[in-house]
């Protein structure tokens, strides 16, 4: 019973029901267009794991020989569920219509799972955490298709996560700034519409989530606007950086005009939504009071400046008769005004390491506000995810979560440095944080969820698929922004050289070995009948194992060419060999990403790797 949420209650019983014999229906109650859509999603994705066509009927009563689908009160707002599989019918009742969607999702992966004979059992089942989101970044760098987005919140409501936000700077055509987006390939507000129309025939309530204040990268850097940039840049005239994009540029919070702007682009937003919420993000605003700013800063502190803007920008999300969201870490520099925002303000309080602290979640709640707890994929910048501390992370922050009375969890998945990371490798964080957001207490070992989500997601019940995809994201410390900032002599955080030349020899021949083999065994699984998922989450697998390779394979050239230690083998042969397969990586990389995504900034990563191949041809014998 590999499920994912595992139920908050289930119990076995004698027999089973055979979903194959003849005459079974599915059964929804009369008038009740959302338990319908729930009936025909049913019978849709049965046809599609069984191939049995179920007739869908109406009836108010329980059916022999069928599946009924049946609320308690219509109108609730409860997320509890009953699924009874008896012999000779199925029962499913929702204290409302989203208990009853859910319970289909818990009876979809039963047959996921079981095929047409399903085992007598009770489920009775409610969530812990009444939010339960995932967050995606959609702005640095990729901008996925609607087709994807909507693969997305199938993804999601079959774990049972029911909210979604798509980060945004620049990645949405605003009307009135159309080089804002250009060449972008941004959202549009039909597509909006549409998702939003989709995410919520599907209980996933699509939350808005807009960068109003810090990381306004690209609004600072048009001309027209540049004059609103704390730092007083030309900021026009510089080159384009990933880095500089994801370290600066904070609003002039002085200027009348810094908020005109950012209300405009409010106004025109937040209407495509229905979600009652709204994300203004306001994290990272890493020059506030360090520029036009500064001596206001040194009267009032940076704190007020901070909040004072944040107040205005609220009072426009309120005007549009939503409540403001907003990442926490800023404010918590300045405790004692966390009380003067407004009091429906939700804190959405994030930390990624897996041995983050229960500090800043306590600080939030101290202070009697609502918060969210918001652990992390780590997929960002990365070829493959490092999932052992994803996993100790939303472990840790959602218990947290628990301790403090956190309202929800939001988990986030990052694009950081052109967004790399494919999707498909954030499967198993982001399946791991629905899991546990619906039932704390369930998969307390990350060996027996791996073996659930393999079964579940690859039709693998050995659990070798996540057990691979755990070990490769722990092979290789050196990513793709570190590969970014050796090309661009970019100091910093992302400045991992000395790491570079200090690496063991032997562990970087290990790995590279290692990854290899990863490369191989996801490879076999190509051969028919072998990989029951979705073909392009294999690739994608394929892909980042050979990445991983690569590195590898590129740090020990690295430090016998760059750095002269000349004991560390070439694992590659020759640089030709190398070379080969790092252009070969691009060619499919380029297939893989336009695949899920629109064109969007695909030439940003193309174009880094092109620049790390030529370096590489040209760097001298060491």
């Amino acid at each position: 019973m590999n499920l994912i949420p595992f139920p908050q209650k289930l119990v076995e019983k004698k027999g089973f029901f055979d979903l194959g014999r003849p005459g079974v229906v599915i059964a929804v109650p009369h008038g009740q267009e959302r338990s319908r859509y729930a009936g025909e999603k049913l019978k849709n994705r049965v046809f599609d794991l069984t191939g049995k066509d179920l007739p869908l009927v109406q009836s108010d009563h329980t059916r022999k020989n069928g599946i009924s689908l049946g609320v308690s009160s219509e109108h609730s707002a409860s997320e509890s569920y009953r699924l009874t599989i008896g012999k000779e019918n199925i029962a499913i009742e929702g204290e409302g219509q989203a208990g009853l969607f859910w319970g289909v999702q818990t009876l979809l992966q039963l047959i996921r799972l079981q095929g047409t004979r399903l085992p007598c059992l009770e489920i009775i089942d409610s969530p812990d955490f009444p939010h339960r989101g995932f967050y995606h970044d959609v702005t640095r760098g990729k901008v996925p298709t609607l087709a994807t987005l909507k693969l997305l919140v199938d993804k999601l409501a079959f774990y049972k996560n029911n909210q979604l936000q798509l980060y945004i700077e620049h990645t949405f055509a605003f009307r009135n700034i159309p080089e804002l987006w250009r060449d972008k390939d941004p959202l549009t507000a039909d597509e909006i519409r549409e998702l939003d129309d989709y995410c919520r025939k599907n209980f996933v309530d699509l939350v808005p989530s807009l960068a109003t204040f810090g990381h306004l990268y690209e609004l600072l850097r048009l001309k027209r606007f540049e004059h609103l940039n704390e730092l007083d840049l030309k900021a026009s005239m510089l080159p384009f950086n990933l880095w500089d994009r994801m370290a600066h540029y904070t609003i002039d919070v002085s200027q009348e005009e810094s908020f005109l702007l950012i209300k405009s682009m409010l106004d025109e937003f937040l209407p495509l939504f229905s979600s009652r919420y709204c994300n203004i993000c306001c994290d990272e605003t890493f020059d506030l009071g360090k520029g036009k700013n500064q001596k206001r800063a040194a009267e009032l502190g940076n704190g007020r400046l901070y909040t004072e803007f944040v107040k205005k920008i609220i009072s426009v999300v309120h005007n549009c008769g939503k409540t403001p969201m907003m990442w926490g870490e800023v404010i918590l520099h300045y405790p004692e005004l966390i009380n003067e925002l407004p009091e429906d303000t939700i804190f959405l309080n994030w930390g990624y390491n897996a041995d983050v602290t229960a500090d800043s979640v306590k600080a939030f709640a101290d202070a009697g506000v609502t918060l969210y707890v918001c652990p992390g994929v780590q997929g960002w910048s990365r070829f493959a995810n490092e999932v052992n501390i994803a996993s100790a992370n939303i472990r840790k922050m959602v218990r947290y979560g628990q301790q403090y009375g956190a309202a929800g969890v939001l988990n986030t998945d990052w694009g950081d440095c052109g967004h790399v990371n494919f999707l498909a490798n954030s499967f198993p964080g982001m399946a791991l944080g629905a899991a546990l957001s619906w039932n704390a207490s369930s998969y307390p070992k990350d060996g027996s969820f791996d073996t659930a989500l393999s079964a579940m997601e690859w039709g693998d019940r050995s659990g070798s698929a996540a057990k691979r995809l755990r070990e490769l994201g722990s092979l290789c410390f050196y990513h793709f922004g570190n590969l970014y900032a050796w090309i661009n002599g970019v100091a910093g955080s992302w400045d991992k050289e000395r790491e570079v030349q200090s690496a063991s020899h032997s562990v970087i021949e290990q790995h590279y070995a290692r990854a290899s083999e990863i490369m191989d065994a996801f490879t076999a699984l190509k051969a028919p009948g072998e990989f029951n998922g979705e073909p392009q989450d294999l690739d994608e697998f394929i892909w980042s194992a050979t990445a991983v390779r690569w590195t590898m394979g590129l740090l020990a050239f690295k430090k016998r060419n760059e750095y002269g230690q000349k004991e560390c083998a070439a694992v590659y042969g020759s640089r030709k060999a190398l070379l080969d397969e790092g252009r070969a990586l691009v060619v499919n990389f380029e297939i893989l990403w336009r695949k899920r995504n629109k064109e969007s900034e695909l030439r940003n990563v193309t174009e880094t790797f092109k620049k790390i191949l030529s370096k590489i041809e040209t760097m001298p014998d060491g």
